[in-house]
């Protein structure tokens, strides 16, 4: 996949010099995470163990942005994978824009780069996926978000295509409640349907969330992607 790594290092270039680009139009942000556990798209990245997660962001007033973000994983793959070949550490780097089409109606664009060093490439594991985002805000508050995401290439399996629909509301007292149904359809994999609730709340200075996931998997146990309940305790800079 020539044009994902021509799109890795070029974003990592930019990354590497546009930090010292600290006075306006530029703004960066940061992020630090530790949870029980790293679910992605309703399966376990990290086999049941605790993740230590961050990222960095830079942004642009008109709505282009790059960033950065890892975490270690830990998949679930058989005793015929070596310890050298095995993924441990998960690298993800995109470039974005976002911005208004009305006062209620917020889009956001991105193209990344999702990579695992290390691993034996054999596997396929990196890809490059295209998301488009839309974000609807209700009288009330409530967020309503639309997400669809392309990957040319996902797993080595071809093409992947996943959807979701999410909703986001602000509760008194620092609460929130989310929750979202998605599906993630794969030309030479198996379709699946996940969803998931949370409850987020303050802890101190930190954010904090309880989350369950599950999907509809008939082997769901197997591939740790049945029903699991998250703590997360995260901190935004």
């Amino acid at each position: 996949m020539k044009f994902a790594y021509r799109v890795t290092i070029v974003i990592s270039i930019l990354l590497a010099y546009l930090p010292n680009a600290q006075a306006e139009p530029f703004s960066t942000s940061a992020n630090i995470a530790f949870t029980s556990e790293y679910i992605y798209r309703g399966k376990t990245q990290t086999d049941g163990n605790i993740a230590v997660q961050g990222g960095f962001d830079l942004n642009h007033e008109s709505g282009f942005y790059l960033g950065t973000w890892g975490s270690n994983v830990n998949f679930l793959e058989d005793n015929s994978v070596t310890p050298e070949d095995r993924a441990n550490v998960e690298i993800d780097v995109y470039a974005g824009f976002n911005g208004n089409l009305s006062d209620e109606l917020n889009y956001d664009i991105k193209i990344g780069q999702y990579m695992y060093p290390g691993a034996n490439s054999d596997f396929d594991y990196d890809i490059t996926e295209l998301n488009l985002t839309l974000t609807y805000t209700m009288p009330q508050g409530t967020e309503l978000g639309l997400v669809y995401d392309f990957s040319p290439d996902f797993g080595g399996l071809d093409a992947g295509h996943h959807y979701m629909l999410r909703v986001n509301q602000g509760l008194p007292n620092n609460l929130g409640i989310s929750g979202y149904i998605a599906q993630q359809t794969i030309d030479k994999g198996e379709d699946y349907f996940y969803y998931g609730v949370s409850l987020s709340f303050a802890v101190l200075d930190f954010d904090a969330a309880i989350s369950y996931s599950n999907t509809d998997l008939d082997n769901a146990e197997d591939l740790g992607a049945d029903g699991r309940m998250v703590f997360t305790l995260s901190k935004s800079f």
